[in-house]
């Protein structure tokens, strides 16, 4: 009874009073391997106890109502010796006395828990394990270690998290100026597109003004694309093509007697033309709510919608064998008439013979028409024109041909001459080039100009040939001025048509010239093209048998046509 009393007592002391280790070390010597716990004072040492686990090969060494001063941590010392290779430092605070334990993962020279325990120097408590390889290891120096990996540690952690905070900074900055960029870009792109719409608008006035100024005057009213009358066989026909398709529900027989209207779209209100030669219409003309066609007196005729057009039918009363044609586009007003020949045919001499003297209309008569060679040397009279490898302006473009330049004329192929220039060979649009005699006093000047720049005179610079390459046709007059001649001075008011009447037309060259002989004065003739001025006026169309002319005159405009007499000698209508 009196020993557990003093077991008790002392378990009472030692609780009262903790023990504390300061270090763990741990060494092998020539007989065995120590562990040494190393507590702060050899007063109030803890109780102690092994366990050893065979299946986990752990050794759990405790103390009672003890601290560390490095606290719980885990360690590995030697993960590959046969002793101790690692260590879990806890505090088990489930029993009465908390317990201090120390729980070593062992090799296999540590397989029980019957160490030999001692104490040296009275605060050295040591466990002996058999001796094996192992290293030395102390936990104050793990501890040392361990602290200043996770100081290194928690470094790098703070430099990491820098980082992460410059970069995020960084991005957001980024992200603000690419917002800013993409905002100043939009705003300048809106700018842009405003800027280029502005000058859209101002480039098509522009151009709708310029083409406004060269818009030619047209022999039609505007969304008209053609009228068209045919006479045959006791039959009369008018036909009508507006801009839009006519359907037969748009067309309605006003006043059945009078009018036709056509609920097309046009313009709303146009000038009135009247339609001369036609039995069936008598004008034509815009309303507000379309297309207004005026008969002729009593007249009724059957109506056909075809194909987009409206045609108007009647029976001719006219039974004059024949066929008669008259067509009315924007470009001219064209009448053609043909009529059965006589059986007998005359010969162009007596034809001649019978022809009114007095009004000598024929020219031909009086010109004697023959063919010699001349040498065929062309000159570019344009600024620049294309030196083309086939008579096509898609063609590949060989080089550039300036003003002045000379060329060896081979032959005419439609609307190009095929040229050799040098040793090359290609075409150039006839309308660039001239010959030498039909160059303007304005181009001789001008190449006599660069011809005395260069030290030369205008022919110096001209292309020799070895041979004549084509006939060209010239002319006598036989005594009458050339038409093809200007007249200084007689020209400035222009040619009064009242005072001139037809005598022919050059239908084959590409710009179709009529000519004018004056009516008292047979020998004075004149060469007109289209769109060369006349007096109050100007030559409007020329065609194979006609010239059309418009004429200003008291600010009202109107048409007046000129026709080549028929082979009879009248004049065709």
């Amino acid at each position: 009874m009196m020993r557990k009393l003093l077991l008790l007592l002392s378990l009472l002391s030692a609780w009262a009073f903790s023990a504390e280790i300061k270090n763990v070390d741990y060494s092998c010597g020539s007989k065995d391997c120590s562990l040494k716990f190393q507590f702060a004072s050899a007063k109030n040492l803890p109780n102690f106890f092994q366990k050893y686990d065979a299946g986990k090969h752990q050794l759990t060494i405790g103390f009672s109502d003890t601290k560390l001063v490095s606290g719980d941590a885990s360690y590995v010392v030697d993960a590959k010796s046969k002793g101790l290779r690692s260590v879990r430092i806890f505090t088990d605070a489930s029993f009465k006395v908390p317990l201090l334990n120390f729980e070593f993962d062992v090799g296999p020279d540590i397989h029980n828990d019957k160490n030999p325990v001692s104490l040296s120097k009275g605060k050295y408590f040591v466990i002996s394990f058999p001796k094996t390889k192992s290293a030395s290891w102390s936990l104050k120096k793990a501890v040392a270690e361990n602290a200043k990996a996770s100081e290194v540690k928690s470094v790098a952690a703070k430099k990491a998290k820098a980082d992460s905070l410059k970069a995020a900074k960084l991005k957001a900055e980024a992200e603000k100026k690419a917002k800013s960029d993409s905002i100043a870009a939009a705003k300048k792109a809106k700018a842009d597109s405003i800027a280029a719409a502005k000058q859209a608008r101002l480039d098509s006035i522009r151009e709708e003004k310029e083409q406004s100024k060269k818009k030619v005057v047209s022999a039609l009213i505007e969304g008209i694309q053609e009228m068209t009358g045919i006479q045959s066989h006791g039959i009369e026909q008018f036909r009508i093509d507006t801009d839009s398709d006519i359907e037969l529900s748009m067309v309605q027989n006003r006043e059945k007697s009078s009018i036709i209207h056509v609920n097309v779209p046009g313009p709303k209100k146009t000038p009135m033309f009247n339609v001369s030669t036609s039995n069936i219409v008598k004008s034509v003309t815009w309303m507000s709510s379309g297309l207004r066609i005026q008969l002729q007196k009593n007249v009724q005729p059957l109506i056909l919608v075809y194909k987009g057009s409206l045609i108007l039918q009647i029976s001719h009363m006219a039974k004059a064998p024949g066929f008669v044609c008259y067509m009315a586009k924007p470009s001219g007003v064209y009448v053609r008439k043909w009529t059965n020949p006589s059986a007998v045919t005359e010969s162009f001499a007596d034809f001649s013979k019978n022809m009114d003297q007095d009004k000598k209309k024929l020219v031909t008569v009086s010109q004697s028409f023959g063919l010699r060679p001349v040498a065929r040397n062309l000159i570019v009279v344009a600024e620049a024109t294309p030196f083309l490898t086939k008579p096509s302006e898609n063609a590949q473009e060989l080089e550039t041909l300036e003003f002045g330049v000379r060329l060896e004329d081979i032959e005419l192929d439609g609307l190009y001459h095929k040229v050799r220039l040098g040793s090359k060979i290609g075409y150039v649009n006839r309308r660039a080039v001239s010959f030498p005699d039909e160059l303007s006093a304005v181009q001789s000047e001008r190449l006599k100009q660069i011809a005395l720049e260069k030290g030369g005179t205008l022919d110096s610079n001209a292309v020799h040939f070895d041979r004549p390459i084509e006939e060209r046709i010239s002319y006598s007059s036989f005594g009458r001025r050339d038409p093809f001649i200007e007249i200084k001075g007689l020209m400035e008011e222009g040619i009064n048509i009242d005072q001139v009447e037809l005598v022919g037309i050059i239908w084959e060259s590409e710009v179709p010239i009529a000519i004018l002989a004056e009516t008292k004065n047979p020998s004075v003739s004149y060469a007109v093209k289209e769109g060369d001025r006349i007096l109050n006026g100007k030559v409007l169309k020329i065609t194979q048998t006609d010239v059309l002319f418009l004429l200003q005159e008291f600010g009202v405009s109107r048409r007046y046509s000129m026709s080549l007499p028929d082979k009879y000698g009248r004049d065709a209508k």
